[in-house]
């Protein structure tokens, strides 16, 4: 193979890039080194933000890095060739066909002025058949003369006078159009049939087998790269979940992952530490409460006695009365506060059974009417069909208490005695437990800090209705909490069917 090159239009050309297109290249250049980068970054998001879908994200990556890659290659070769070429209006051959004969000889077509014709060319002539200039156009003066064959043959190939020139066979004559010099790298190339043949089947294959090596690489350094990522992922779900975490620091992503590890011993250290002081803080209430019950059982007992001594006076009796009552909410007080502080920080065992709601409400009001303060209210016990016959998987304690106060809370809470509704229903998949009075309502301040996210400053004490939420909330139901009509409180319990 012989391959001829022009090295004064070889250097032609780089003083121009310098010169005039030197800027143009370092964009070129930028452009083509940020597509790749742009597309690992495209790829890198698929495969680690791609929900678990690893293969697909893998093989949509590393498309999208080849497309980007090519394309912006053809691109900006394209673009430079575009720069590179010069400026013409019209091909050599659109103005080689406009010619046409005219009475003074051979002119320019007449749609056209010379000027628009020429426009990105330097000069141009035509030959007739024994080399003579027929006619020419801004000819330069050493080249006005007559040529031989050979120099016909040669310029036709090469140059003429370093103007990279085109030759086009007319009617009439030999149309020769050239260029500014240094404009144009003309070269040619020479080979054997047999080399041609032997390209045309090599190039297919090489082309296939280098595109499967970069596919195969691509594929390998992507694989190794998600399957860190993939771990780092799966890193950041157990830390997500409150586990341990200990992942492998080498690899790209190591210094990700170390800062994981610290991160997980740092959260693992708090969370040793805050579950140590809730244990405290449930054991020291725990604590509390057994060893105020004690006297506070001998201080009711002795109060009950007091009360019901006929020898005593009455306004002494009214006074033991007056000590029962406080001391029967001060045990109701300890109470809650035991089991809002266990319920909290999950110490309070849940004991489900499967029961039938209408004998298990039924057995709770009556529980109620039994006590002491069943006298300042009177109460009804409403249950529709459906949820009579409704199986409840609960804790049979703990759905005790949450009626137990609300009840409570309805006759202490109204000056005068009251009227109480229970009323079951079943909506859909849940059970409807509403508990209605005709009192005065709960204050606004109570009803705000019940429906508030977070318990807010100097907000009031209303213990026995936050447990109230949390055992609703332990059964997987809700507590909703508002205003009875015309008057009165309600409170609403929302429990999931057995």
């Amino acid at each position: 193979m012989k391959i001829k090159i022009d090295v004064f239009g070889l250097k032609k050309w780089y003083k121009q890039l310098l010169d005039e297109n030197f800027y143009k290249f370092l964009i070129s250049l930028g452009l083509l080194a940020s597509a790749p980068v742009i597309a690992s970054v495209l790829f890198d998001y698929i495969v680690i933000y791609g929900n678990g879908r690893f293969k697909a994200g893998l093989l949509l990556g590393i498309v999208l890095l080849l497309l980007f890659s090519g394309v912006a290659v053809l691109g900006w070769l394209g673009w430079q060739e575009s720069c590179r070429l010069p400026q013409r209006e019209y091909s050599s051959s659109e103005i080689a066909d406009s010619m046409v004969e005219t009475a003074e000889g051979l002119a320019f077509g007449a749609e056209r002025t010379p000027q628009e014709w020429m426009n990105g060319y330097e000069w141009a002539m035509v030959l007739d058949d024994v080399g003579n200039i027929r006619w020419s156009y801004g000819l330069p003066q050493d080249l006005n003369h007559a040529y031989t064959p050979g120099d016909i043959a040669k310029f036709a190939r090469w140059y003429l006078a370093d103007y990279p020139v085109f030759c086009w066979t007319e009617p009439y004559g030999l149309f020769v159009i050239g260029l500014p010099k240094g404009s144009l790298w003309k070269y040619s190339i020479y080979s054997s049939p047999d080399f041609a043949l032997s390209m045309v089947r090599v190039l297919p294959a090489a082309a296939l087998g280098m595109l499967l090596l970069g596919l195969a690489l691509c594929f390998w350094l992507s694989w190794r790269g998600a399957k860190r990522l993939e771990t780092v992922a799966n890193g950041l779900d157990a830390l997500a979940q409150g586990q341990t975490v200990r992942l492998p620091t080498d690899g790209f992503a190591g210094e990700l992952a170390e800062k994981l590890n610290q991160t997980g011993a740092q959260l693992q250290a708090k969370n040793e530490m805050l579950s140590r002081r809730d244990n405290a803080r449930t054991q020291w209430i725990a604590g509390v409460s057994h060893d105020v019950r004690t006297p506070l059982a001998l201080i009711l007992g002795w109060a009950e006695q007091l009360e019901q001594d006929a020898l005593l006076p009455d306004s002494s009796r009214q006074k033991a009365a007056g000590i029962r009552t406080q001391c029967e909410k001060l045990r109701t007080l300890i109470d809650d506060l035991n089991l809002t502080s266990k319920l909290e920080y999950g110490a309070q065992p849940l004991r489900r059974k499967d029961l039938r709601a209408g004998p298990l409400f039924r057995q709770l009001v009556a529980q109620f009417c039994e006590s002491p303060l069943a006298a300042h209210c009177g109460i009804t016990l409403e249950q529709e069909e459906p949820a009579e016959q409704t199986v409840l998987s609960v804790d049979e304690a703990l759905l005790a208490r949450l009626l137990e106060n609300l009840l409570n809370n309805s006759v202490r809470h109204n000056p005068k005695p009251v009227n109480i509704t229970v009323h079951t229903r079943q909506v859909g998949e849940r059970f409807c437990l509403t508990v209605a009075d005709d009192g005065i309502g709960y204050p606004a301040a109570v009803l705000a800090a019940l429906n508030a996210a977070e318990p807010a400053e100097n907000a009031p004490h209303i213990l026995g209705l936050y447990v109230v939420q949390q055992i609703a909330a332990a059964h997987g139901g809700r507590a909703v909490f508002g205003q009875n009509t015309p008057h009165g409180a309600k409170a609403v319990v929302y429990l999931p069917l057995g």
